[in-house]
């Protein structure tokens, strides 16, 4: 089995399991289900804007006069 890492909001607190973990084994708080530092969040909100803006750019190029 692989091992689940999830940090507590509150605590900051790793906490470390083979199954599925609900409370931070610290504090005794809920564990979020995704963590909002996350880095593939950002990674993934990044590349959709990346590519908003760049199509966008594209039609303005095609559409503005010259």
């Amino acid at each position: 089995m692989s091992q689940i890492k999830k940090t507590c909001l509150y605590c900051q607190t790793e906490n470390i399991s083979d199954g599925d973990i609900q409370q931070c084994k610290h504090c005794g708080m809920d564990l979020p289900e995704k963590h909002p530092n996350d880095r593939n969040l950002k990674v993934k909100f990044f590349v959709k804007a990346f590519w908003l803006i760049a199509l966008f750019c594209l039609i303005m190029v095609f559409y503005l006069p010259r």
